[in-house]
């Protein structure tokens, strides 16, 4: 038929031939009738591997090893300090011996002197050379704990007690060199050795590779 039946032919209609409410011939359902699923997404491609990019620091990475600059500063000074304590062995030991020289010649030099002025001198010369070394001592000893710490502060300070202790050293070679023979020459010689050691511990500090090891410190 060309015209679809009216519902009261749909109700009248045998079950087996009954039509369905849409006015087709399959119910809707039917999965050829159903409106079509969109496709499913594809898996998402793995990303890509980064290449490997190295970067090269501008500056050389600081290492935390003590520079071999700064182990040779230490074992300087700590020549020094036992260079100072022979002098002082031997002032202390043969201190008559001392005190007799260093008293006739500065008589010798200074005629006009009486002689509580010559032995108030000498007395100065070894109280205050003893406690200038102490001092001096002291101030090295600060300047290494500065400088294992990794202070740049510490070498500074290791430049300066290093020109004092020169100073000093060859100071005091030249107030007991009336009383150079005694002791084997110790008071010649010690002075001298006490004033290479120090300027080693003081310059050596300063080398390239102990800048780049204080930077990586801060």
């Amino acid at each position: 038929d060309l015209f679809p039946p009216s519902p009261k032919s749909r109700k009248s209609a045998p079950h087996h031939f009954r039509i369905p409410p849409n006015g087709y011939d399959r119910p809707v359902t039917d999965p050829d009738n159903s409106p079509a699923r969109p496709p499913r997404p594809s898996p998402p491609r793995p990303a890509p591997e980064r290449p490997d990019v190295s970067v090269r620091p501008l500056r050389p990475a600081a290492s935390d090893e003590t520079p071999k600059a700064v182990t040779l500063s230490t074992s300087a000074w700590i020549g020094s300090f036992v260079v100072l304590a022979g002098i002082a062995g031997v002032v202390v030991t043969s201190l008559d011996d001392v005190r007799s020289a260093l008293e006739e010649s500065t008589a010798r030099d200074n005629p006009g002197y009486s002689s509580t002025d010559i032995s108030d001198a000498v007395t100065v010369v070894l109280a205050g050379s003893g406690g200038g070394a102490l001092v001096l001592v002291l101030l090295a000893l600060l300047s290494l704990q500065l400088l294992r710490a990794r202070k740049n502060a510490g070498r500074v300070m290791t430049a300066i007690v290093g020109v004092v202790s020169i100073a000093a050293g060859l100071g005091f070679m030249s107030l007991v060199d009336g009383a150079a023979d005694i002791g084997a020459g110790v008071l010649r010689w010690g002075p001298i050795l006490y004033c290479a050691l120090v300027a080693g511990a003081a310059i050596a500090p300063f080398a390239p590779g102990v800048s780049t090891w204080l930077r990586g410190r801060r």
